[in-house]
């Protein structure tokens, strides 16, 4: 069980990480909005446009690595699987 719980735990941490480089490698707070400048056809004047985008941050990464943390901690206080003991007559 412990062993279980430990596995869990890793896999939570490489997959929080692997979706944080996948999505933006983000260093600021986790974004739902991103500005880009997009220059209007007719004027030729440059402005603003906001999409609509979720880009994961290093808040989010360190929550689900703060997650991961616990769960190995935990994994200690769950009973150790018990080896079979050999009976020798």
């Amino acid at each position: 069980m412990r062993k279980r719980v430990q596995i869990v735990a890793l896999a939570v941490a490489v997959v929080s990480l692997l979706a944080w480089a996948l999505l933006g490698l983000n260093l600021g707070w986790t974004k739902t909005s991103v500005t880009r400048w997009q220059k209007d056809p007719v004027t030729d004047l440059e402005g603003p446009v906001i999409e609509q985008r979720f880009i994961p941050g290093i808040d989010l990464l360190g929550a689900a690595l703060l997650g991961a943390i616990v769960l190995f901690g935990i994994s200690f206080l769950l009973p150790a699987k018990k080896l079979p003991t050999a009976k020798y007559s």
